[in-house]
């Protein structure tokens, strides 16, 4: 299997299979936010089960430690902000750590939607009055 045929199906997997359900719920950007946000939590995660420092990673996939710190940590130090992981970078990751990507990237998809769920039931939860018998809160 090339390269490109796996991205192409990597990301077909993840929109039919799990965020599409999801999308009226939240906005695009906060979604990928979201999604982003839980894979370098699992990779993290992954990396201190198995106790391997972001050094050692880089060691791993062969990049240096910026590299490495450059998306999972503080970011890039001109920008300030955290480089979003790409396929190739899921990949390289996920084999060095010894899981399939697909294992990964479900992982984080699991949280992901975790917490959306958690959100979804927190905002459901603050509208304390049932719909309609809210009249005298509009007029407070």
């Amino acid at each position: 299997m090339s390269d490109k045929s796996f991205s192409v199906k990597l990301v077909i997997h993840i929109d039919e299979k799990s965020f599409t359900r999801h999308a009226e719920y939240m906005e695009d950007k906060e979604l990928a936010t979201r999604f982003s946000d839980a894979l370098v939590s699992e990779i993290k995660a992954e990396m201190g089960r198995q106790d391997l420092s972001s050094r050692g990673l880089a060691r791993l996939i062969g990049a240096t430690p910026q590299f490495v710190s450059s998306r999972l940590d503080g970011g890039n130090p001109r920008t300030g902000e955290r480089v979003i992981l790409n396929i190739q970078d899921i990949v390289m990751i996920a084999t060095a750590l010894g899981i399939p990507s697909l294992e990964l990237i479900t992982r984080a998809e699991n949280v992901a939607r975790r917490r959306q769920d958690y959100d979804l039931v927190a905002n459901d939860s603050i509208n304390e009055f049932p719909a309609g018998d809210d009249a005298d809160y509009d007029h407070a």
